[in-house]
């Protein structure tokens, strides 16, 4: 739901997670048992789920931890709060929640916790809070496991649904392994970093209609908000080169986490059939999985959802505002979903109704997951990512659902009247060439050199080989290139990229240049000399000094530029400083956006009182 997606460096002051040392013998069972809400505590109580319990670590007294081979929660000792004026997160309290330990029966089952637990400090004989010698509120100590249970189990998965559906592993976070915060900071939000390759979650303290004392919500107790932040996590993985600051990425990457979230949920049983059972078995309303966030409209006294994707919006009817925009392509793509299933249960061969609803959602991961290899590296547009949509249903699904794609694309205004046609375009140019069986990188590297003029790359530029992925489920082979000024060994590499997808026999099936296109599929060597020409205007701007490699991108109006960008941080805190041709001393591009576009902090209609840090100072 993310919210915030931060790329700077978080400051660790202190981590919880130190005073825990790792045995290096790590477990190996077929499940685990571990508590998780399905949904989040104002929905319904806590379930016990069964996780996989291959590579679980124990710290050093024999406890088993939650870190696995995939995730790992490593708190931090503090809790933070954010300035008004300068958006800086500073300590604010210590981390009262315990380690994240398994409880003496040696799993993660603790399903007698307080779902609505009160917020408890310190407080002297004056009845002020107590403050420890570095200024920060005392907490009191609160024996409650279920927001890292729930994140945990969560994270995992997600990591498991999106790796089936892509059809190879994918390496998140650090060596593989997603840390999560899963207490960070005060406030109703939730965020992936993808410097740090983290997860932060907030801390909502709030009071309830007619009364005094203050109850704690833990934004990662909701499954569907860590499942969410983890699909950001999921996608940075599987679409390397993204641009975080470009806003079509952003807006895709709100709907990619939120089909994630959804799509995830159905590969399990219980879910699945409490969808069913909620819905009598007719998706064509809203519902417990289109809703994201139903703690809002808990706690604000309203009937709402912080999103819902059962709606007919189009792009004229949402703002750019990239949560809003977001959901034009979530709710075509779950009335995509709801097509399907209707389909597959209507066409019987065996399917009940539940075997009809996982085989939908898990047809539908398959398009949000291979159509990362079918947009644009750097920056696209949701008009690209719905084109994507028509690639992955031609090369998997035989073209079948190309008609109502268009159809839905169509009326959500994802499309215009050119759209298909343009695709069609793409389609056509992508050039006639094979990859040879049992190709090394090496021999890759030598076929891409021998084939720059098919690739449209003109004689000022070249490609660099930058990695080449083999996918299982359909035997693709993913290869990345980066542009350079001239070729050999000494060219100078642009942050441009691209990507070229073979298919099992070897054949090209798609092809993005890492140059940005014009009007047709590749960009004209016309067009080309003026890139050439934008570079040098960029170096006698000094912008190659800039610390981060020169991007020959587009600007709004659709006119080639040369921009560096550099990533920025203080603390949470971070943005981007864009040096241009326009404005070679840099400029600031922000990268934060809020959970809400409102701010909830006060009280709300008919609801709680959300609380912020300063009001927790007395």
């Amino acid at each position: 739901m993310s919210t915030r997606m931060s790329i700077c460096k978080v400051m660790i002051i202190a981590i919880v997670f130190a005073s825990l040392p790792v045995s290096q013998a790590q477990i190996s069972v077929d499940s685990i048992r571990i508590s998780s809400y399905q949904d989040d505590p104002f929905v319904g109580a806590s379930n016990v789920e069964r996780i996989n319990g291959s590579g679980f670590n124990r710290d050093a007294e024999g406890r088993l931890i939650l870190f696995n081979r995939w995730v790992r929660i490593i708190d931090e000792s503090v809790i933070y709060r954010q300035e008004t004026d300068t958006s800086d997160f500073l300590a604010f309290a210590n981390n009262p929640w315990p380690q994240p330990t398994a409880n003496d029966k040696d799993n993660f089952k603790f399903s007698d916790e307080e779902r609505f637990p009160l917020h408890e400090i310190e407080r002297g004989p004056d009845g002020k809070p107590v403050l420890d010698n570095d200024g920060l509120q005392l907490w009191k100590p609160r024996d409650l496991h279920l927001g890292m249970t729930t994140a945990f189990e969560a994270a995992n998965a997600a990591r498991s649904a999106a790796e089936s559906w892509a059809g190879r592993s994918i390496e998140w976070g650090t060596n593989g392994v997603l840390d999560m915060n899963s207490h960070a900071f005060i406030d109703f939000n939730a965020f992936y970093s993808p410097t740090a390759n983290q997860l932060f979650f907030g801390v909502v303290p709030h009071r309830l209609p007619g009364r005094t004392e203050v109850n704690m919500f833990e934004m990662a107790t909701s499954w569907e908000v860590a499942a969410h932040e983890s699909g950001h996590a999921l996608q940075g993985e599987l679409k390397p080169n993204r641009n975080w600051i470009d806003t079509g990425f952003r807006t895709w990457s709100e709907s990619f986490s939120d089909q994630l979230e959804m799509w995830a949920s159905l590969r399990d049983r219980r879910r699945a059939n409490s969808l069913l059972a909620d819905t009598n078995g007719d998706l064509n309303q809203s519902n417990n999985l289109t809703k994201l966030a139903e703690v809002l409209g808990s706690l604000i006294g309203e009937d709402e959802s912080l999103r819902d994707c059962f709606h007919n919006l189009k792009v004229s009817d949402t703002s750019t505002e990239v949560h809003d925009r977001s959901q034009v392509l979530t709710g075509a793509a779950y009335k995509f979903f709801v097509a399907l299933f209707t389909s597959l249960k209507s066409q019987g061969l065996g399917r009940g109704e539940l075997e009809a609803l996982q085989e939908a959602g898990d047809i539908m991961g398959t398009f949000l997951t291979h159509s990362v290899a079918y947009t644009p590296e750097n920056s696209m547009t949701l008009e690209d990512v719905a084109k994507a949509y028509l690639k992955v249903d031609k090369e998997h699904f035989g073209g079948r659902y190309r008609n109502w794609l268009v159809n839905e694309f169509t009326n959500r205004e994802l499309f215009d009247a050119g759209s298909v046609n343009e695709w069609l375009v793409h389609e056509a140019a992508v050039p006639d060439l094979r990859l040879p069986r049992r190709t090394s990188e090496n021999q890759i590297n030598k076929f891409l050199q021998s084939v720059l003029d098919e690739l449209g790359i003109g004689p000022a530029f070249g490609l660099k080989l930058q990695s080449v992925t083999r996918e299982t489920r359909f035997g693709q082979t993913l290869v990345r290139v980066q542009l350079t000024e001239g070729r050999g060994e000494d060219a100078v590499p642009f942050e441009n990229h691209g990507i070229l997808v073979f298919r099992a026999d070897g054949t090209l099936a798609d092809y993005y240049s890492p140059l940005p296109n014009d009007d047709s599929a590749q960009m004209h060597l016309q067009s080309q000399s003026e890139a050439q020409s934008l570079v040098a205007v960029g170096r006698r701007l000094n912008l190659h000094q800039r610390g981060a490699p020169m991007s020959i991108t587009r600007r709004q109006d659709g006119q080639l530029t040369v921009e560096a960008r550099i990533m920025r941080s203080k603390g949470f805190d971070c943005w981007a400083e864009v040096f241009t041709l326009e404005n070679p001393h840099g400029e600031r591009r922000e990268i934060i956006v809020p959970t809400v576009p409102r701010k909830i902090s006060g009280l709300q209609p008919s609801g709680a009182q959300i609380l912020n840090a300063e009001d927790l100072r007395d």
